[in-house]
């Protein structure tokens, strides 16, 4: 499956897309807001130089190497900045490790915040994951605080399967079986 091109999905109200060059600066000023990165990484924000190699080029480079990857969001309306939503295998030291599924990833922009964005968005990607992969699951880790993210991620039909260590700290660790 690897060396796929970004598709673009279309829902509703969105536009997944590829990320490009010219989205750095709507990305960097993203990754810099308290509520982005409040339940990721630590709480910190990404330096310029992180949004560009994680946000630019490694999403850009996840489609080439696995075949799948993360779409940057925007409205289909006004083709403003939406979020991001995908899926990786980061190789992420954890305890117990998850290797070679598909771990989904979203953030969706504060000021979009409780519109339904990520729900859309988290929707159309796993009906792209379920008719396009083989996936046989896919898996996401979320910060216990993070209410709203649960609330997506067991809409999406995840279920909790205890936690992952990651660091010094434990997440949630979840499952989805593929519905292809």
């Amino acid at each position: 499956m690897s060396g796929r091109p970004v598709p673009v999905i279309l829902t509703e109200r969105l536009k997944l897309r590829a990320h490009e060059a010219s989205d750095f600066e709507s990305l960097a000023a993203h990754w810099r807001h308290p509520d982005v990165v409040r339940f990721i990484g630590g709480g910190t924000g990404r330096t310029p130089h992180e949004v560009w190699t994680r946000n630019i080029l490694r999403n850009r480079g996840l489609w080439e190497v696995l075949g799948y990857g993360y779409w940057l969001v925007e409205e289909r309306k006004t083709g403003e900045f939406a979020g991001e939503v995908g899926f990786a295998d980061f190789h992420r030291e954890t305890e117990p490790a998850f290797w070679g599924f598909p771990e989904c990833g979203w953030i969706i922009a504060p000021d979009r915040h409780g519109q339904g964005y990520a729900s859309e968005a988290v929707r159309a990607i796993h009906g792209w994951l379920d008719s396009e992969s083989d996936a046989q699951k896919s898996v996401c880790i979320i910060d216990a605080e993070n209410a709203a993210s649960i609330r997506i991620a067991e809409k999406l039909g995840y279920i909790q399967n205890g936690t992952v260590r990651m660091g010094e700290e434990d997440v949630c660790y979840y499952e989805r079986t593929s519905r292809s």
